[in-house]
């Protein structure tokens, strides 16, 4: 009988020890399960967070541009925190972040001439010799009638290579392309291929997007430096930029005009390529919620007179492109809304672009009893070229820091 007892109290045991393993799996399971199910749930709201929040930022940019003389000069213009313009705080618990890069503060490469090249690679560091050489290939490149005068860009050594290709006889669309350059290559890259500090500079300095002018408010000093600035008229116009604690009243951290900068520095600067508002920007905005986050970035066209590059054609049979070489830059697709033309910008007529995969309402642009105009499209004020989102797992803690010496005793524990 007490042999009966032991073997049921065993098998009881047993099975106790099965279940609570089988539990333990089970809420293991279950618990990964939630912390996916969590982890998507917090990602849908991050990105609905983040993306609300662009939209307050680019309507705090709307609003501020149609108050000042419809023009965008910098963040210090009242947008660079959108929420003490709007008055109201994000929501309980989430941290937001606005980052505004200014891509008109560079020099819209397809615009440059070889001699603007020479003088942007000169100021750069790079000795004259080698910026005339690379400044020729650049522009032997892009153009349909200008043959490189050095060896390693023309079409012939294109033609020798291991693999043959061709010159691409219009703008450059991408940075990689420089990777193909006779000449600019040596210098922008190094034998592992990897970028040289020269080529991030010069990429710092230059956009692929065509736009008329660029933004002095916003421009680095090497890109003023480029364009025939001194050290002098430099500092003088930072020295402007950092009178905000003791500015008069009424004049603002930026020129309003770019004839401000030349009563500041002396009418003989070379201006030409500068402008005094910003007209594509990168907005960039960064939520947090505890350990999740979501970033998002958008290029803003604030104004429709920019352009990219079109795709590459024959240079044998495309018809637009010029003797000179540049080809017809078509203005960059809007993506969704109405705008009304900016000032200077060479559009002439509010155009209609709708959401794509929604069909046009057979109202569209008429208007009801109202007054009103029936339209399925939300007239936006910019367009967005560009979008980019990173709503990754956060990244992971840094390990801890080695001791010097292994044989070090550890620092003692509390």
């Amino acid at each position: 009988m007490k042999r009966r007892r032991g073997s049921v109290i065993v098998v009881v045991l047993v099975l106790v020890t099965l279940a609570a393993l089988l539990l333990a799996q089970f809420m293991e399971d279950n618990s990964l399960e939630l912390a996916m199910a969590t982890r998507e749930a917090d990602r849908r709201r991050l990105r609905a967070d983040a993306q609300s929040e662009l939209e307050l930022a680019l309507a705090v940019i709307a609003e501020i541009r149609s108050i000042d003389l419809n023009k965008v000069h910098a963040p210090t213009q009242g947008f660079d925190d959108p929420h003490a313009y709007a008055g109201f705080p994000p929501r309980e618990g989430l941290e937001v972040k606005f980052e505004y890069e200014d891509e008109s503060a560079k020099l819209p490469l397809s615009v440059l001439t070889k001699n603007d090249l020479i003088q942007l690679l000169y100021s750069l560091g790079m000795e004259q010799r080698d910026a005339e050489r690379v400044a020729d290939a650049v522009v032997a490149w892009q153009s349909k009638g200008y043959e490189s005068l050095e060896e390693e860009a023309t079409d012939a050594a294109y033609q020798r290579a291991t693999l043959a290709f061709r010159s691409a006889r219009r703008p450059i669309r991408t940075f990689d392309e420089f990777r193909s350059i006779g000449v600019a290559k040596e210098f922008f890259f190094d034998e592992a291929g990897r970028p040289t500090p020269i080529f991030e500079a010069f990429k710092a300095c230059v956009s692929l997007y065509t736009f008329p002018q660029a933004n002095i408010n916003t421009a680095s000093d090497a890109v003023l430096l480029s364009q025939g600035l001194d050290e002098n008229q430099l500092a003088l116009i930072r020295e402007r930029q950092a009178e905000i604690g003791r500015r008069i009243v009424g004049t603002p951290p930026y020129f309003r005009v770019t004839s401000e900068v030349r009563q500041l520095i002396g009418g003989g600067a070379n201006l030409a390529k500068f402008d005094d508002e910003i007209i594509l920007m990168w907005l960039r905005v960064t939520v947090k919620e505890g350990l999740a986050r979501c970033r998002i970035s958008a290029l803003v066209a604030v104004r429709e007179d920019v352009a990219y590059p079109s795709a590459a054609a024959n240079p044998d049979t495309n018809p637009d492109m010029a003797l000179g070489g540049r080809t017809t830059l078509s203005p960059a697709a809007r993506t969704t809304g109405t705008s009304t033309a900016a000032p200077r910008s060479t559009t002439r007529t509010a155009t209609p672009y709708l959401t794509p995969g929604i069909e046009a309402s057979p109202t569209l642009g008429k208007s009801t009893m109202s007054g009103r105009v029936a339209s399925n499209t939300i007239a936006y004020p910019f367009q967005i070229l560009a979008w980019e989102e990173d709503n990754g797992a956060p990244s992971a803690p840094k390990p801890p820091l080695e001791t010097a010496d292994p044989a070090a005793t550890p620092p003692p524990t509390k």
